[in-house]
Parts: structure tokens; C-alpha cells; sequence
């Protein structure tokens, strides 16, 4: 160091020391006349954790519950307040197990809590409180079935539609409900007990003579909003909703959902003859107010999905397109909408390829509104997962391929600001390529994967996916919960630990054998392949504090944690044979996969908050018997 370095290094030196001195000099004064002022109220030094437990209790719980995690895991004071805070540790696994609280519920925190991780642990070991079997009273083909609010409706191609409460008690007995529906039913729909809605869609042919050489048919569509627990018009519906077909329909088609005001009809032509253009239908189900009305080319649009009360996704199947739409709130919003205002690409298909059917399905939709007073919480409908199934065929009408794909509906919604630059309002936006969005959001599978059938939407509810193994095989369960993750890799580091310490003689061996075992079951086959695997990918830490220490990662519980399979590879190609499309398509989403110890035989699965309901059917369309596993 030069002289001159070297002085001026002492002068900073010098004063950095006389700053330090005159900063304790006022630090002793202010002392000093703190204990000499005998109506002084606080000292200076006050800091967050100088404040009473209950304050510290309600400030915590204003937080992310991320950030209370991490406020355990930085502080030991923090850390006993919140472990030996029922209120703190419920709303922190609430987070964790993506649950909503149930302000209706008159529980108390303390048993609410208890119920949840006794719930969830049940989830994670696929241990149901009990199961129980009921027969489906009328063996008959059926058009469609629906879980909603554990209560199973099947609608059969004669028109009838029954339902039954599904059992939350292993004393309680399933009682069917036949409801009297109106000639040409085409399709029913439930809401949630906010509303206690149920929505039934005729459509009744009349015959138009536009000359006297051809007459054609027409169809008079009418939605009946009725009381769910009673049958009777529903008292808020101050109108019936109906309107004509102005072209022919061979058989009308209809897809409804309905979140808060908003309710939403896909109409097309089931029968593919005249291929009349698809209608999109918006109304406000209480006054019947038609908000919206969209005309598409005939194939477009078969499904829809709610990701706000106000904002939907409709699946473009001419296009390969998930389209945002925005429903108008209010006589302040007098533009209604004639296009989506934002567009994400599918992948690309290869030449000779066209997709033939984009179906979309997540549970429970947004505002899913009050629950039964007995229930303490329910799931939150912005961090279910949504699944995507892709139908792709090649335009010489040969063998059709279905892939599916699941994707947050929180990871939806953020590419609006991620990629608000493609937000468009008064033209066709650009559609942001696959590429950009897809690879870290989503998590794609073919067909048929690792021995189970990927073909159904209706398995899916909160973050969890259902599939029963080709054939007689155990319940496998998918969990797209990160922290579920974050959680299982925890429990599984933590074992491979506590076997090195047991055992010091052989810790190369168990070295190996650990690093085998993560490989086996955390990579799958493409570790195994030599792809490499990072715990760190996608995998969030929020989780590596005291909350990895609670009710299902005790020692007692270690085997259901090391049978459970975690998948974390980062930009995973999907295996595609038969080249259906262009590029190959890569996805990270993890996930954990959890199977049950018994075998089952079921053609079908459905999920619900509560149930998985396994169907045994008689034919390809006829449900005879229903096996009902309950996890509280």
C-alpha cells in the first residue's frame, strides 16, 4: 500500500473510531436519563419481540403464512410463541395443506387443528376412517356423473337424474333422491351450499317450415334454477332464463359452471351433421341479465373454467388456445367483450395433426362460498391444480392420443402480469408461445404413465389427482402441492441421516444406498437413465424450519414418507412416439405420488373434498356399485 493509501486509510480509520465513541457517549446519556425520569413509559431499545404474546399473536397472523414459518426458523422466541400457539399453528397448516378456514364453523381452533392433521395425515397414508359400499339402484347407461359438495348426481340418457349424500359417518346411510325433471333434459349442474343452486338444462326440438319442401328442427333452450335442498324454484332466480336456437342442432350439447352471479353455457352440436357455430352464454342467474354472448366456429369450444368470479378460461381446440375471457361487472363495464383480452399457446403439433378436443377440469371453482357450519375448513380454490386433457388426431381420421397436463390455477392468473405485455383489449392479442409459459408451470404425462390411466377429469379436486392402476392394482394418488414436496424430501433426507447415525461402521454403505434410494425414487426412470436430479429444483424451502418437525414426520410415520415417490425433474420431455407434436414438450411441475396398500378393481374414480368414490360398472356407461373410501 502506497504512503498515501496507507494515510488516508488511518484518517478513515480515525474518525470511523470517533463516530463510534460520540454514538456511545449519547447512547449512556440517553440511559442515564431514562433511569432518572420516574414517569418515563418505554425504554428506547423497544423491539417487535418487547410486545405481549396476544399482540405478537395477531400481528403474525396478518402475515403470509410463509413468513410465520420463517419467523420460527430465524427466531427462537418467535419459534416457541408459534409452536405452542394453536391459533398460529392452525393458520400456518392451513397454508401448508392449501385449506381455507370456515369463520361459520363453532369449533374451537384447538379441534379444528386436530381434525386437519388428522385428515391429512389420512391423505398422505391413503388410510381412510372407513369405507363402505353402496349399490346404485338402477342399472342403466348414464350420460354423465358429477361430485359436488359430497353429494353424487348421475344424469341417465333417459332424462332422470338421482342423486345421494355421500356418507361422512360409517353409520350413515346413503338414501338415493330421484329428481322429477323436465321432458328434454340435456345436462345438469351443481353450485355450492353458498347459493344451495341446482341448475337443469332442457332443450325441447320444434320443428320450423321455413318452405314447404324441407322442414327443419330447432331447439327451445331453458335453464331451471332450482333449490338445491328443496326441489322448488329457487326464490333469488327472479326470471327463467330460455332462449331459441336460430339454427339447427342435432342434438344440443351444453357445458354450464357457475361461480357467484356468473353463470356460463357452452352451447354446440353433439351430432357433427349441420355444424352450427358454438355459443358462449353469460348471465347473471339472479336477475337473468345475458352479459355476454360469444359465436365461434363449430368444434371450438367444448369446456370452460373459472379463474376468478369475473374471468374464465375457455379451451380453443381450432387453435390449440387457452383463451382468457372477462365477464362485464357492472353498468360501468358497457363494452362487452367479442375476443379474449389474453391467449397462452399450446405446444405446437406436428404436420398431419389437429387437436380434436381440449377438455378442462379443477375443483372447487372460485368463491366457493359458505360451507356446512360442521365443516372447519375447505379447500382453497386458488391454489388447486387444473387439468388439461389434450385430444390430438391426424387429419386422416386415423387413432386418436390423449395427453394431459396439470398446471396451478395460480400459475394461470400470474402470467397476466408476467406477460402482461401480450394484454390486448382492443384487438386479437398474440398468443404467448408455449415455450415462455409452459415448461415451469406444468407438468405433462401421455396417455397412459407409469401404469396408470391418465383419462379422466373428473378425478381432480383441490391439489390432488386420483388413478387406480390398469387392471386390479392400488389407488395412486398425485399431489401437486410444492410444500407436500418440500416435505416428503425433508422426511426422506432426514431418514437416510438417522441410518448413518445408527450405524457409523457402515456409513459408506448406507452413503450408497441412500444416494440410491433418492435416485430410485425421487428420479424415477430418467434418473435412472443418468438425467440429473437437484433437491433444490422447484422445491421450496419455506418448510426446512420447525414446521418439518410436527404429527407426520415423527419417527412412528417414516414408512408412508418412504414409500411415497417425488418427482422433481426440471424440464422433463414428455414421451411422444407416435411425433403428435413439432417440438419436444418439456415440464417441471413437481409432484408426489402416493399408492395405496391394498389392490382395487375400478373402471372409474371420482374425487371430492372428503371422498374417493371407486365405480364398478356394468358395460362401458352403466354404474352398479360404488366403493366409498372417506379421509375426513
Amino acid at each position: 500500500m502506497s504512503p498515501e493509501r496507507q494515510e488516508a486509510f488511518e484518517v478513515q480509520m480515525a474518525e470511523q473510531r470517533a463516530a463510534l465513541r460520540l454514538q456511545e457517549k449519547r447512547k449512556a446519556r440517553q440511559m442515564a436519563d431514562s433511569s432518572t425520569t420516574a414517569t418515563a413509559t418505554r425504554p428506547v431499545g423497544v423491539t417487535l419481540l418487547d410486545l405481549p404474546p396476544e399482540i405478537l399473536t395477531h400481528i403474525l397472523l396478518h402475515l403470509p403464512f410463509t413468513s410465520v414459518v420463517i419467523c420460527g426458523g430465524v427466531n427462537r422466541h418467535l419459534q416457541v410463541l408459534i409452536s405452542e400457539s394453536a391459533e398460529l399453528q392452525y393458520y400456518v397448516h392451513l397454508g401448508v395443506y392449501g385449506m381455507v378456514d370456515n369463520p361459520h364453523c363453532g369449533l374451537p381452533i384447538s379441534e379444528r387443528l386436530n381434525r386437519l392433521l388428522v385428515r391429512e395425515r389420512r391423505w398422505e397414508e391413503l388410510d381412510p376412517d372407513f369405507e363402505k359400499i353402496i349399490d346404485v339402484p338402477v342399472v342403466a347407461e348414464h350420460r354423465r356423473r358429477h361430485l359436488s359438495t359430497g353429494v353424487l348426481s348421475i344424469l341417465y340418457e333417459s332424462g332422470v337424474l338421482r342423486q345421494v349424500q355421500i356418507p361422512s359417518e360409517a353409520d350413515q346411510e346413503a338414501e338415493w333422491k330421484e329428481i322429477r325433471t323436465a321432458p328434454f333434459l340435456i345436462n345438469s349442474g351443481m353450485r355450492s351450499l353458498e347459493q344451495d343452486l341446482h341448475i337443469l338444462i332442457t332443450a325441447q326440438p320444434q320443428t320450423v317450415y321455413t318452405n314447404a319442401v324441407k322442414p327443419h328442427t330447432v331447439h327451445e333452450v331453458q335453464v331451471h334454477l332450482n333449490q338445491l335442498s328443496t326441489g322448488e324454484p329457487h326464490p333469488d332466480a327472479q326470471r327463467t332464463i330460455s332462449f331459441k336456437m336460430r339454427e339447427e342442432f342435432g342434438r344440443p350439447w351444453v357445458a354450464v359452471e357457475c361461480v357467484g352471479d356468473n353463470l356460463l353455457l357452452i352451447l354446440r352440436d353433439a351430432m357433427e351433421e349441420h355444424k352450427p357455430d358454438d355459443r358462449i352464454y353469460a348471465y347473471d342467474w339472479k336477475t337473468g341479465e345475458r352479459k355476454l354472448e360469444i359465436n365461434a366456429p363449430f368444434g371450438s369450444y367444448r369446456r370452460l373454467l373459472f379463474l376468478t368470479t369475473h374471468t374464465f378460461l375457455l379451451s380453443n381446440a381450432s387453435n390449440g388456445e387457452l383463451e382468457y375471457w372477462r365477464i362485464p361487472q357492472g353498468p360501468s363495464e358497457t363494452h362487452t367483450p367479442d375476443q379474449p383480452f389474453f391467449i397462452l399457446s399450446l405446444p405446437p403439433l406436428s404436420s398431419g395433426n389437429v387437436f380434436r378436443q381440449i377438455f378442462l377440469s379443477a375443483k372447487p371453482q372460485p368463491a366457493g362460498g359458505l360451507q356446512a357450519a360442521s365443516k372447519p375448513f375447505y379447500t382453497d380454490p386458488h391454489r388447486t391444480i387444473i387439468i388439461v386433457e389434450v385430444t390430438i388426431q391426424p387429419v386422416d381420421g386415423s387413432r386418436m392420443t390423449v395427453f394431459s397436463f396439470f398446471v396451478h390455477r395460480s400459475s394461470l392468473m400470474e402470467c397476466l402480469d408476467t406477460f402482461s405485455a401480450f394484454i390486448s383489449s382492443d384487438e386479437r392479442p398474440t398468443p404467448v408461445p408455449y415455450d415462455d409459459w409452459g415448461p415451469s408451470v406444468c407438468r405433462w404425462f401421455s396417455g397412459s404413465a407409469n401404469g396408470y390411466s391418465m383419462g379422466s377429469i373428473i378425478r381432480v379436486f383441490g391439489q390432488r389427482y386420483t388413478s387406480a392402476a390398469i387392471g386390479a392394482g392400488p389407488l395412486i394418488v398425485l399431489n401437486f402441492n410444492p410444500i407436500d414436496v418440500a416435505k416428503v424430501l425433508v422426511a426422506k433426507k432426514r431418514h437416510i441421516s438417522e441410518v448413518k447415525t445408527q450405524d457409523e461402521r457402515s456409513q459408506n454403505v448406507d452413503r450408497d444406498k441412500g444416494n440410491q434410494y433418492i435416485e430410485e425414487n425421487q428420479g424415477g426412470e430418467s434418473a435412472r437413465k443418468g438425467k440429473e436430479i437437484s433437491s433444490r429444483t422447484s422445491v421450496p424451502g419455506i418448510l426446512y424450519g420447525p414446521f418439518t418437525q410436527g404429527p407426520q414426520i415423527t419417527s412412528s410415520s417414516f414408512s408412508p414418507w418412504l414409500q411415497t415417490k417425488v418427482v422433481i425433474r426440471a424440464l422433463d420431455p414428455l414421451a411422444d412416439p407416435g411425433h403428435c407434436f413439432e417440438n419436444i414438450v418439456y415440464s417441471s411441475l413437481p409432484y408426489t405420488m402416493r399408492s395405496s396398500r391394498e389392490k382395487y378393481h375400478f373402471e372409474d374414480l371420482l374425487l371430492g373434498e372428503e371422498h374417493m368414490l371407486g365405480a364398478r360398472l356394468a358395460g362401458m356407461r352403466r354404474i352398479k356399485q360404488l366403493h366409498i373410501f372417506h379421509y375426513g
